[in-house]
C-alpha cells in the first residue's frame, strides 16, 4: 500500500499509534483450517516422542492395523494411533502418556481440543540382542564367564586356556 507524502515526510516513521486502522478488522480477514491430515502428522510426531514408543505406524503397515488418522469436527479433534511399544514397558502408563502429550501438542500447535485418543498397541518389541564385535555393545568372549564343560561320565572339566590376543598385522608404507 502506497501513499503520497511529501518528501519532508517520507523518512518519517510510523509508531502503530499513527498507522491509519484497517478497513477489515484482524478476525474477519479470514480463518485457518487445520485439516485432518495435518492433525493426523503432529499427533504421529507426538506420540513418537513419548518415552517407550518404538515406531508409530504410518501406513498400516502390519496386518490388521489401520494407519494413523485424526478427524477435525470444528474446534475439536478425534485421534486413532496405532504403535510399537518397547518390551517391558507398562502399556498402560504408555498408552496414558500418549494421550496427554499427543493432546497437549495439538492443542499448542492447532488451537483445537482433542476429545479422544483411540490408542491399538500393535506390537511389543524387545531391545536389540546383543551382537559380537558390535560397535554399540560392550560384549566380547573375555567378558563372559567361564563354564565347566561336562564330559560324557558327568565330571566337569575345564575349558581349554585362552588362546593370546590377535594383534593386526603392521602395515608399512
Amino acid at each position: 500500500m502506497t501513499t503520497d507524502t511529501p518528501a519532508s515526510q517520507a523518512s518519517a516513521v510510523l509508531v502503530p499509534g499513527q498507522r491509519p486502522t484497517p478497513a477489515v478488522p484482524p478476525e474477519g480477514r479470514g480463518r485457518t483450517e487445520v485439516t485432518d491430515r495435518v492433525a493426523a502428522k503432529i499427533a504421529r510426531h507426538a506420540a513418537g516422542e513419548v518415552a517407550g514408543v518404538r515406531e508409530v505406524i504410518e501406513r498400516g503397515g502390519l496386518r490388521g492395523t489401520r494407519p494413523a488418522s485424526a478427524t477435525v469436527r470444528g474446534d475439536t479433534v478425534e485421534i486413532g494411533l496405532t504403535v510399537s511399544v518397547a518390551y517391558p514397558m507398562p502399556l498402560r502408563g504408555v498408552a496414558a502418556a500418549i494421550r496427554s502429550h499427543v493432546a497437549s501438542r495439538i492443542a499448542a500447535l492447532t488451537g483445537l481440543q482433542v476429545s479422544h485418543v483411540d490408542i491399538t498397541m500393535a506390537e511389543l518389541t524387545a531391545p536389540p540382542a546383543p551382537t559380537w564385535g558390535s560397535s554399540r555393545e560392550s560384549f566380547s568372549r573375555e567378558s563372559l564367564p567361564e563354564a565347566p564343560q561336562e564330559t560324557s561320565r558327568g565330571t566337569a572339566r575345564q575349558a581349554p586356556p585362552k588362546p593370546p590376543p590377535r594383534t593386526p598385522p603392521e602395515v608399512s608404507p
